[in-house]
C-alpha cells in the first residue's frame, strides 16, 4: 500500500525533479531513531559480572583490630579511674579525696586541703603495718599499742562486695578487727590466694584506708563450703603447701593475721569423733601457721595474729547415756554434724576464740545458757577471759532466729567479761541493714580503736 506516490496538493516545481521519495519503512523519524539506538545500546551493553563470595576467616581482620582497640582502652580507662586520677562519676580528675574537718568529733580544725586518693595512697604504702598516716603532720605514726584490757569488735566482710562500702561507713568507727572471709583452700592443702573480688587491687587499697584508722584486717581461711578440706591436712605435704601459702597470702595483702574456719565436726570423715580423729591435726597445723607468720615478721612489726571459729556446743558435757543429747559428741551415724569437743591445746596457740553463737539451733532457753552457764563456766574453764570473743548475727546471718537483741545482750557481755564480740556478717549489716546491728553492738560494748591525738602544728 505504501508502493503509490500520495497526491501532491501543490504545484509542481522544477525543483521537484530531484526530490527523492523514500518508503515509510526506512522512516528516520525521532521515534524511530530512539529506539534504533536504545536497541544498539543494549547489544553493545558488557554484562555485570556475578561473583559467588565465601565468608572465611581471612575477612574477621579488622574486627579482631576492633576488639583489641577496645580491650585496651577498657583496661586502660580501668587503670586510671583506680588509680585515682579520674572519678568515675562525674570525670572531673578528683576520684577520692581525703578530706577529715574534725579531730576525734572535737570541732577541732584538721586537714583543710584535700589529698587525692594516688598520692594517700604512696604515703600510706611507706607505714609499716602497725602504723597510720596522718595527714595532719604528714607523717607515719604509731598505732596505739596492744594492752591487756583492749576489746576487740571483730566483723566478718564477705570478699565478693565491694569494700568501699565498708570503708565508707559511719559505723566503722566502732570496728576494731575485719575478718575477710574467705579464702579458699583447695585438696591440696594450697590456699588460694586470690579472693572473690575481682580486683586484688582494690582490696588492698581498702586495707590501706582502714589502717589509718589502725583497724586490724585478718584473712578468715576456709568456711562451712570447704570444711571438709581442712580433713586434707593429715598429709604432711598438704600441711606444708597449707602453710607456705598461708604466709603468702598474709604477705601479699599485707594482713595482721589468719582466722582459721574450719567447721568440720563429728563426721563421717572423721569417724564420728571429731576430737580424736582431727584434732591432732588441727594442733599441727595451727603451729605451722605460728611458726610461718612468725618467721615472716618483719623487725619491729607486732605479732601476726592468729584466731580459731568454734561451736557454742563445743563445751557440753559428754553424757553417753542421754540417748536424747550426749553432749558435744553427738554424732548420727551416716550424717555430716555440726557437733565436735573443743581441744584444749588449742587456747595456747592462738590470741582469740570466737564463738559463733549463730550456728545454735534452738530456742531462747539454748542462747541463755550458753551465755549464762557455757562461756563462764565450761569454756572459761579450759580458755582464758581474756581470750574469748562472744560471736553474734545478724539478719540473713543468722541459722534460725535469735531472740530480740541478742546481738547487743552478747556485744556487752563480750565487753565487760570477754575479749570482746564478733559479728556475722558486716556484709549483711552494711548493705541491707543500714549499719544498724554493727551502732548497736558498737555502743553496748563501747566498742572502737581510740586513736591517739595530736594537736595540729602551730
Amino acid at each position: 500500500m505504501y508502493d503509490a506516490e500520495p497526491k501532491r496538493n501543490n504545484t509542481a516545481t522544477e525543483d521537484d525533479d530531484i526530490m527523492v521519495m523514500r518508503p515509510r519503512d526506512d522512516d528516520e523519524s525521532i521515534a524511530v531513531l530512539q529506539e534504533k539506538h536504545i536497541k544498539v545500546d543494549e547489544a553493545f551493553e558488557e554484562p555485570t559480572p556475578v561473583y559467588e563470595t565465601t565468608p572465611s576467616m581471612v575477612h574477621i581482620w579488622p574486627l579482631i583490630f576492633g576488639l583489641i582497640f577496645i580491650a585496651g582502652a577498657s583496661f586502660g580507662v580501668s587503670k586510671i579511674v583506680k588509680a585515682g586520677w579520674i572519678d568515675p562519676d562525674y570525670g572531673n580528675m578528683t576520684y577520692v579525696q581525703y578530706k577529715e574537718l574534725n579531730v576525734l568529733g572535737e570541732g577541732c580544725s584538721a586537714v583543710e586541703k584535700p589529698v587525692v586518693w594516688h598520692e594517700l595512697k604512696r604515703k600510706l604504702k611507706s607505714c609499716k603495718r602497725h602504723e597510720y598516716y596522718d595527714p595532719l603532720h604528714n607523717d607515719c605514726q604509731t598505732c596505739p599499742a596492744a594492752k591487756p584490757d583492749d576489746k576487740i569488735f571483730a566483723v566478718f566482710w564477705e570478699t565478693q562486695n565491694d569494700c568501699q562500702r565498708l570503708v565508707g561507713d559511719p559505723s566503722i568507727r566502732y570496728v576494731t578487727h575485719v575478718m575477710w572471709s574467705f579464702a579458699e583452700p583447695f585438696p591440696n592443702g594450697t590456699i588460694n590466694t586470690k579472693l572473690q573480688f575481682w580486683d586484688d587491687e582494690h582490696v588492698r587499697d581498702c586495707i590501706l584506708q582502714l589502717r589509718m584508722r589502725c583497724i586490724k584486717n585478718i584473712i578468715a581461711v576456709g568456711g562451712a563450703s570447704f570444711r571438709e578440706r581442712f580433713l586434707t591436712l593429715k598429709d604432711p605435704e598438704n600441711l606444708e603447701r597449707f602453710k607456705k601459702s598461708a604466709v603468702e597470702l598474709v604477705l601479699k595483702y599485707d594482713y595482721d593475721g589468719i582466722d582459721v574456719d574450719d567447721e568440720t565436726g563429728n563426721m563421717v570423715a572423721t569417724k564420728g569423733d571429731w576430737l580424736a580423729s582431727h584434732g591432732p591435726t588441727v594442733e599441727k597445723y595451727l603451729k605451722a601457721l605460728r611458726d610461718g607468720m612468725d618467721a615472716a615478721q618483719r623487725p619491729g612489726e607486732p605479732r601476726y595474729l592468729l584466731s580459731w571459729d568454734e561451736f557454742p556446743y563445743a563445751w557440753d558435757p559428754i553424757n553417753r547415756a542421754n540417748k536424747d543429747y550426749p553432749g558435744c559428741v553427738r554424732f548420727t551415724e551416716g550424717e555430716d554434724g555440726w557437733h565436735r569437743c573443743y581441744n584444749p591445746a588449742i587456747s595456747a596457740l592462738v590470741d582469740f576464740v570466737n564463738v559463733m553463737f549463730y550456728n545454735i539451733n534452738g530456742g531462747a532457753g539454748v542462747y541463755k545458757a550458753v551465755i549464762d552457764d557455757t562461756l563462764p563456766k565450761k569454756a572459761a574453764a579450759v580458755i582464758p577471759l581474756d581470750k574469748i570473743v562472744v560471736g553474734a548475727c545478724c539478719g540473713m546471718g543468722c541459722v534460725t532466729d535469735q531472740p530480740a537483741g541478742q546481738e547487743v545482750f552478747n556485744a556487752g557481755n563480750g565487753s565487760a567479761f570477754y575479749k570482746g564480740t564478733m559479728l556475722w556478717s558486716g556484709t549483711i549489716d552494711i548493705l541491707y541493714e543500714n549499719s544498724s546491728t554493727i551502732t548497736r553492738m558498737g555502743r553496748a560494748g563501747n566498742y572502737g580503736v581510740k586513736m591517739p591525738f595530736r594537736a595540729p602544728n602551730p
